[in-house]
């Protein structure tokens, strides 16, 4: 029983840093399946327990210096109780299987994203293998771990029928996948995942197929000789009376965020994988809506100089499709008023709502945000998650709300990526801050920052909005 519950974990654990979209709902059924085997509390006393084991050798030296044998005696005893503790048989796999799972700490970038793959290190060689791992994982997992048997089939499903494992198509294009609905979806994609470079092969492909100006039977034959649009289609949802009443219980507001199409027109200037620094000079060249605020143009900068993922580790570029939510819409607080206690940071065991890092949200998440969804909002959570308030939607809600005219910053779904020495760096989005541009204020910190000035705001989204392919 044991071995089979470690053997499953270990599954789970591998697929989580594979389906990354999903990887909460995979730690959070590894947690479940490995507590009988080694619960929570269990592996924090076996890392004290090595911790000290560690510090024990030095006591043991001093106490030998000063000749003080009686103490020599007690502590050598202790330490060689320890090591039988700590090394018994399989123990060091478990406690490795244990900490993948109750201290997870790390954010995985999806290696399905061709436009992260700069930073996820990932070639497209490699993504039929890894494609063929997760569903070999899954279909495991499928078959031995049967009351979850419908969420692993459906996400193999996903791999096996969507996973973009495809080289990229050259840009004189071949007789095979060339139709201008396949240029046409294909182009969608990599307009949705910031890909300029593919983009504009795509679009050679669009020109050599599109017919004569004036040649009858084809009204939409133009359209292929320009960019793509985004045609992601509206995220609608329908909540039911109970949701709507316990939402209202926790501090959560249903919303309607109507599309912007103005603004997503603006997802063409974001980084792309081919980008150097010469694209700061493209801020000049940049056209916004007309009447949009200032600060919308340094919002934008920020786009496109840095590429954006959400905490799904999927590229950050959202539709701005209509979309339900539910969100706190509590007032950005006030200089000297502290903010009132909030059910739903109990519900995810949060101390408070300001100063918290996102290390510490996003371990909160990970722990509670499913159970919250499901058992406090009777929401399925393979289609919705509880996150930080998305940026898009915090700008879209904030000006009816009155946010971002206060000196505060507020977490965001997601983060931004730098390079720091060569290696990928992430820091969590958080913006809002009438000092540095309000609604329009967008930036990174280190995932440790804490301050006092900055607050958590929590939302409820549909997954669908998170995923890249």
């Amino acid at each position: 029983m044991g071995a089979d519950a470690i053997t499953l974990v270990a599954a789970l654990v591998e697929v989580s840093n594979i389906d990354t979209m999903y990887r909460d709902l995979y730690l959070g059924r590894a947690q479940t399946l490995l507590s009988p085997v080694m619960s929570l509390e269990d592996f924090h006393r076996v890392e004290q327990d090595r911790q000290l084991l560690a510090q024990l050798p030095l006591a043991v030296a001093r106490s030998l210096e000063k000749g003080d044998w009686s103490q020599v005696k007690e502590l050598s005893l202790r330490t060689e109780a320890l090591k039988s503790a700590v090394e018994v048989s399989g123990q060091a796999t478990r406690l490795d299987i244990a900490r993948a799972v109750y201290a997870v700490a790390d954010v995985r970038l999806d290696p399905f994203c061709h436009s992260l793959q700069p930073f996820t290190r990932v070639s497209s060689r490699d993504l039929p293998g890894l494609r063929n791992r997760v569903v070999e994982q899954l279909t495991t997992l499928e078959q031995s771990d049967v009351p979850w048997k419908d969420f692993y089939a459906a996400r193999r499903a996903v791999f096996q029928t969507r996973a973009p494992i495809a080289s990229e198509p050259a840009p004189d294009g071949g007789a095979a996948g060339t139709s201008a609905e396949s240029v046409r979806e294909a182009a969608s994609q990599a307009l949705k995942a910031g890909d300029m470079k593919r983009l504009a092969q795509l679009a050679e492909l669009g020109l050599a197929g599109a017919p004569a100006a004036g040649e009858p039977g084809h009204a939409a034959a133009p359209g292929a000789a320009r960019a793509p649009q985004h045609t992601s289609r509206d995220l609608a949802a329908s909540w039911s009376s109970d949701t709507l009443a316990h939402a209202q219980q926790l501090g959560l507001s249903a919303q309607h965020l109507p599309p912007r199409a103005d603004l997503a027109e603006l997802v063409r200037y974001a980084w792309s994988p081919v980008a150097d620094e010469s694209q700061r000079t493209d801020i000049k060249r940049l056209v916004l809506p007309s009447g949009s605020p200032d600060g919308l143009r340094d919002r934008v900068e920020v786009l496109m100089i840095h590429p954006l993922v959400n905490s799904g580790g999927a590229r950050h570029l959202p539709a701005l499709v209509a979309e339900d939510v539910l969100v706190e819409d509590f007032p950005d607080p006030t200089e000297g008023k502290p903010l009132p206690a909030s059910p739903l940071l109990a519900a995810l065991e949060l101390p408070g709502r300001p100063g918290l890092t996102r290390e510490s949200i996003e371990h909160a998440l990970l722990t509670h945000g499913a159970r919250v969804l499901e058992k406090e909002l009777g929401l399925d959570p393979r289609v919705f998650r509880l996150v930080c308030i998305p940026s898009d939607v915090h700008l879209r809600l904030g000006e009816a709300q009155g946010w971002g005219r206060q000196p505060c910053w507020t977490h965001f779904d997601g983060y931004l990526i730098r390079m720091v020495e060569g290696r990928p760096r992430l820091q969590a989005l958080v913006g809002g801050d009438v000092r540095y541009g309000g609604l329009n204020d967008l930036l990174g910190v280190g995932r440790d920052y804490n301050s006092d000035r900055l607050i958590a705001r929590f939302a409820v989204v549909q997954r669908e909005r998170m995923v890249a392919w």
